[in-house]
């Protein structure tokens, strides 16, 4: 994968966990998700322009283990101290439904792992490609998918059913995956043809559209307009790291350590609110500190910590589980002996 994209997802993973640590009020970061998604759809479509066999089954075993695994950490926590999850709300239903990425909501709760809100729009996009591939073949099934998902949530927004699932799956930040395939498209297609005017015009609309994006985040709800307010702006800042591809260097420290935590920025997303917790409510509060210093070294202090965690989950349980899931199901799923999931 690219090395400009693998930084961007190490930022996009960092805001969200600034985002959640709430240093400031109202909470900025949020639009981390909003990139995330623009990445998921630059990847998927790469992925299916390379080599489209078996990509459910690639999908599942790159997203499944440290989601579930994750999700019954959540349980065991709030089975030992459910004064943790004071909005959490746990039922059978809630456990499977969480479990088989199917959107949810009992009074306010769901998923148990409340993150998960967003694996369920990827394994929505995922589910979506394979069944059109499996319609249509390969690069045609890809077309096919982002039409029927633009067509989707447009009309679902013109034509709204009273119905918590379609809502969910309707909501414009679907769009997203959309926009960032077309952005592997075009990057496909014109890539090449490098000119330092739309160079420079595309850092220039990245720069604009990552400062818009924090003003929009600190004063606006972005639920009902999010890929006008978000998406878009999102779409222009993965264009100029593209744009920056060149420049990076995988030689350089901070390259690499940025490269690095892009490739454990799917662990740092999920495992981030146990960690900022875990400090706050059994770390920090032992210091009887407070002020805007101490609050400024405790942001600091937990997303090192974080970026560490994540690390170390990513070499010592995602890899080595996806090594081992790999060589067992690869024989019945996918005889071609693909690479390694991205």
């Amino acid at each position: 994968m690219l090395n400009s994209i693998q930084i961007l997802r190490a930022i996009a993973a960092l805001l969200v966990v600034f985002a959640h640590f709430e240093f400031i009020h109202p909470a900025v970061g949020g639009f981390g998700v909003d990139i995330f998604f623009i990445i998921s759809g630059f990847i998927m479509a790469y992925i299916v322009n390379k080599n489209p066999d078996a990509f459910l089954y690639r999908r599942l075993v790159r997203i499944i283990p440290i989601y579930w695994f994750m999700t019954l950490l959540t349980l065991a926590l709030y089975a030992v101290k459910p004064s943790w999850f004071r909005s959490l709300i746990v039922t059978p239903e809630a456990i499977i439904k969480s479990l088989l990425f199917i959107p949810y909501r009992l009074k306010g709760s769901g998923p148990i792992l409340s993150l998960g809100w967003t694996l369920v729009y990827e394994m929505f996009f995922y589910v979506s490609i394979a069944v059109f591939i499996a319609i249509f073949g390969n690069k045609r099934g890809m077309n096919a998918s982002l039409i029927f998902l633009t067509l989707f949530v447009v009309v679902f927004n013109i034509f709204p059913i009273r119905n918590y699932v379609l809502e969910f799956y309707s909501n414009t930040i679907i769009l997203e995956f959309v926009t960032g395939s077309l952005l592997y498209y075009y990057w496909r297609n014109f890539g090449n043809l490098k000119s330092p005017l739309v160079e420079a015009m595309g850092l220039s609309l990245g720069a604009a559209s990552f400062i818009f994006l924090v003003y929009a985040d600190y004063l606006q709800d972005p639920n009902l307009t999010r890929f006008l307010l978000f998406g878009i702006p999102a779409f222009f800042i993965a264009n100029a790291f593209l744009i920056m591809e060149g420049k990076v260097n995988r030689q350089n420290k901070v390259h690499s350590t940025a490269i690095l935590l892009g490739d454990a920025s799917y662990a740092m997303y999920l495992v981030h609110p146990f960690v900022i917790y875990a400090f706050i409510r059994l770390v920090f509060v032992r210091f009887k500190m407070e002020g805007r210093a101490f609050e400024l070294a405790q942001l600091i202090g937990t997303m090192i910590i974080v970026c560490i965690v994540a690390v170390i989950i990513h070499k010592w349980f995602e890899k080595p589980v996806l090594k081992a899931l790999k060589s067992v199901m690869d024989k019945r799923f996918d005889s071609k002996k693909i690479s390694k999931p991205i």
